[in-house]
C-alpha cells in the first residue's frame, strides 16, 4: 500500500471512530474477545458493540446490553461503556470452549461467539506480534473488509510457535485495529499458527500508538499472568513495550539496532530465534529460572550466528 493510501485508510478510519460522516450504518456488530480460564474457573468475557457503516468501518455503541451465554444458557448480562465494551467475570465450567454475546438495540440484534482457553497458572507466555513479525503484510488485502488476506508468512515461523505450543502458552498481541479481529484470527488459523488469544487495538488512537497501547495492555495482563514474561516483536514501539513490563525481549530484524535498546535480543530470522529457545528451553519454560535469567542471576546460552553477506 502506497503512503497515500494508508493516510486515506487512516483519514476513512478516522471518520468512523470519531463519528463523522461516512455513509449509511448498517447496524450493530459484536466483537468477542477470547476467553482465559487459569487456575480458578472463572474468565472475563467481554464483547464490543459497534456500528458499522456500508464499507467495514465502525463506530462504538454505547449504553447497549449485552448477553453472555454458555450453552444457550445466559449466565450475566452487562451494557457497553463509551468503548463500547462490556463485561463481566463468571466461572465456566470444565469442557466449555465456547461462549455466545448477544446484543440489543434499536438497530436490530447481533451476535458473536467467542473461544475460551484453558491455562495452566504456571506455564510461561509468550506474547507475539504480528504485522512483519509473523505476516509479510499485505495491506491492500487487510483493510479491505470482503476481501480475504493474503499476508505471506515469515519463514519459519508458522513451525516454530507450533513447537513452542508443547512448553509455552502463546498470545497474539498486534496494533491492528478490533474490526479486523475476525480476519486475524482467520489468518492465523489457516497459516496453520497455534491457537492462542488474539488481542487488537480498539480504536484509532490505539492503532496510531502501538507502543503506547502494548505497553499499558501487557502491564494489565501481567498482573492477571504474571508468567508472562517473553515478548517477540520486529519494532522498536515491541522492544519498549517488553522492556518496560520486564519481559525477555525477543527481536526479529535483519540488523542490531539502537532503537531496539540494549535489553533486547536481535535475531535475524525465526531460524535462528528458534535456535536460541532450543538452546535456553529448560530455562525459558520454567518461571523461577527465567525470573532468575531476566535478573542476570542465570546465564543463557548464546549461539553465535555464521557471517552472511546481504
Amino acid at each position: 500500500m502506497s503512503q497515500p493510501q494508508r493516510r486515506r485508510a487512516v483519514f476513512t478510519a478516522a471518520l468512523a471512530v470519531f463519528g463523522l460522516p461516512t455513509s449509511a450504518c448498517r447496524g450493530p456488530v459484536v466483537s468477542v474477545d477470547d476467553a482465559v480460564v487459569g487456575g480458578g474457573a472463572s474468565a472475563r468475557l467481554a464483547a464490543v458493540v459497534e456500528y458499522e457503516p456500508a464499507w467495514g468501518l465502525r463506530k462504538n455503541a454505547e449504553g447497549i446490553p449485552v448477553g453472555f451465554f454458555i450453552d444457550g444458557r445466559e449466565i450475566g448480562r452487562a451494557k457497553t461503556d463509551e468503548e463500547g465494551l462490556a463485561a463481566l467475570e463468571r466461572k465456566v465450567a470444565p469442557g466449555v470452549t465456547h461462549f455466545e454475546a448477544r446484543a440489543e438495540s434499536a438497530a436490530g440484534p447481533a451476535r458473536a461467539t467467542g473461544r475460551v482457553f484453558r491455562w495452566e497458572a504456571d506455564r510461561v507466555i509468550i506474547a507475539v506480534d504480528i504485522d512483519h513479525t509473523l505476516a509479510r503484510t499485505d495491506y491492500d488485502s487487510l483493510i479491505r473488509p470482503d476481501e480475504e488476506e493474503n499476508s505471506g508468512t515469515l519463514k519459519h515461523s508458522a513451525a516454530t510457535l507450533r513447537d513452542l505450543a508443547g512448553n509455552f502458552h502463546i498470545l497474539y498481541l498486534t496494533g491492528r485495529p478490533r474490526m479486523l479481529l475476525d480476519k486475524t484470527r482467520a489468518w492465523l488459523r489457516e497459516r496453520g499458527y497455534p491457537d492462542g488469544p488474539v488481542i487488537t487495538s480498539r480504536g484509532l488512537r490505539e492503532m496510531l500508538r502501538p507502543g503506547a497501547f502494548k505497553t499499558r495492555e501487557l502491564r494489565r495482563l501481567r498482573s492477571q499472568w504474571p508468567t508472562l514474561r517473553i515478548g517477540v516483536g520486529d519494532k522498536a514501539s515491541d522492544a519498549e513495550a517488553y522492556g518496560a513490563n520486564g519481559m525477555l525481549t525477543l527481536i526479529i530484524a535483519r540488523e542490531r539496532e539502537s532503537r531496539f535498546g540494549f535489553h533486547a535480543l536481535v535475531f535475524r530470522d525465526w531460524k535462528e530465534l528458534a535456535r536460541f529457545i532450543a538452546d535456553n528451553r529448560r530455562i525459558l519454560a520454567d518461571p523461577v529460572a527465567l525470573e532468575a535469567a531476566l535478573d542476570g542471576k542465570t546465564p543463557l546460552a548464546w549461539t553465535l550466528p555464521r557471517y552472511r553477506a546481504d
